[in-house]
């Protein structure tokens, strides 16, 4: 138990009583900077002059609140592509009265080959931009479209469209707008087409390129990418006002 006759008030308040005040006024003093934030500011003010040089060198960079991050490029070209795959999807496989397949006596192969084409074209970047990411997450989604294509190589080879060994797609122009309407249609022009579930694959693949490149970005856990406490004790030392 603490005795008050023990207590070594000079420590405290300074030495002596004409020292009192002052020791106390430095004391409040020091309470009002924490609980204000100025405390916090000086500190990272001092350590930001010293980290000035490592945070120029991220050309890449974008800054909040004079903290940064940096995206990761590949992972941004995945969502990219994977983006502009679901765009060349829904050019096939939308089913409006104006849809490339809406008539078989008015089917304009031309029209509907450049579509394809498209299509192949951005299958393949997508799976170009996706080899270039070592991330399990992006390459997981990425997995569950070629399985998929797999699965129907042989019906795309009906309508000119090769699966090659390495998984990309090739697309004869002679044999596809000699194919048969409804098979061509059946294949990429209709909710449950080919088209469609690849566009659907592709979103989920833009998703998940995002959310790894948050988490790439922002870091994970309570300290951050770069070590920075976001939610613990803010930017200005506000969670210690609860002490006082």
């Amino acid at each position: 138990m603490l005795r008050l006759s023990n207590f070594n008030y000079g420590a405290f308040f300074g030495s002596g009583s004409s020292n009192l005040s002052s020791s106390i006024y430095s004391n409040l003093s020091q309470l009002s900077s924490i609980r204000s934030g100025a405390y916090s500011k000086a500190l990272k003010a001092y350590y930001g002059k010293n980290n000035t040089s490592e945070t120029s060198k991220s050309t890449s960079s974008s800054k909040y609140n004079n903290y940064s991050y940096a995206t990761n490029s590949e992972l941004t070209n995945v969502s990219k592509e994977s983006s502009e795959l679901v765009a060349a999807s829904k050019k096939l496989s939308d089913t409006g009265k104006d849809n490339l397949f809406s008539s078989k006596e008015k089917y304009d192969s031309a029209a509907a080959y450049k579509a394809a084409n498209e299509f192949v074209s951005s299958y393949n970047e997508t799976l170009e931009a996706v080899s270039k990411t070592s991330n399990t997450s992006v390459r997981n989604s990425a997995n569950s479209m070629t399985k998929m294509t797999g699965i129907m190589t042989k019906s795309l080879g009906s309508i000119g469209i090769t699966v090659e060994k390495n998984g990309r797609l090739s697309i004869n122009e002679e044999e596809f707008k000699n194919a048969d309407f409804d098979k061509v249609k059946s294949m990429l022009g209709t909710n449950g087409s080919f088209a469609r579930i690849i566009g659907s694959s592709a979103q989920r693949l833009e998703s998940a390129a995002e959310q790894q490149n948050r988490q790439s970005a922002y870091g994970t856990g309570i300290y951050g990418r770069n070590g920075n406490n976001y939610g613990g004790y803010g930017y200005t030392g506000s969670s210690f006002n609860g002490w006082f």
